[in-house]
This record gives structure tokens, sequence and C-alpha cells, in this order.
């Protein structure tokens, strides 16, 4: 996959104790959301997935693009 796909995509990642949504090549230069992961479940799978899927959502809603595209990031449970 080429570095232009990735930018057309929101990459799902965990990053410390926040799931993030990334559009974009890097922080500096894309579109990021992040939101706490909620111990619900001792902070295991479904919390993580959870918190990068919230913050999937937030940005959608942010940016007023409800149809982006999304992708599981190499720290997202998934794309491990």
């Amino acid at each position: 996959m080429t570095d232009q796909a990735d930018e057309k995509r929101v990459e799902l990642g965990i990053d410390g104790n926040c799931g993030f949504a990334l559009l974009g090549k890097d922080l500096q230069s894309g579109e990021c959301e992040f939101c706490e992961i909620e111990d619900t479940n001792g902070g295991g799978l479904v919390d993580q997935l959870h918190a990068s899927w919230a913050a999937f959502f937030n940005l959608r809603v942010r940016l007023n693009r409800p149809h982006l595209n999304y992708y599981f990031g190499r720290s997202h449970p998934y794309g491990r």
C-alpha cells in the first residue's frame, strides 16, 4: 500500500492510555483525535477497541466526513 493511499484512510491505534484516530502522515501535518481508555474491563482488549473506535467516530464528526475509511495501525490490537 502506498503512503498516498494511507493519507485517505484513518489509522486506528493505541498510544499509552488512549486510543487514537489519525488522518494523515503524522500528528504535525494530519488530523488526530484521542480518547482515553476507560477501565471497564480491566483495561483489556474490549476497552482498547472501544477507545480507538470512539476516537474515530469523534474525528469523523469533527471533520464532517462521515464516509472516512480506516485501517488498523501497528499499535492497534488487531494490527499487531
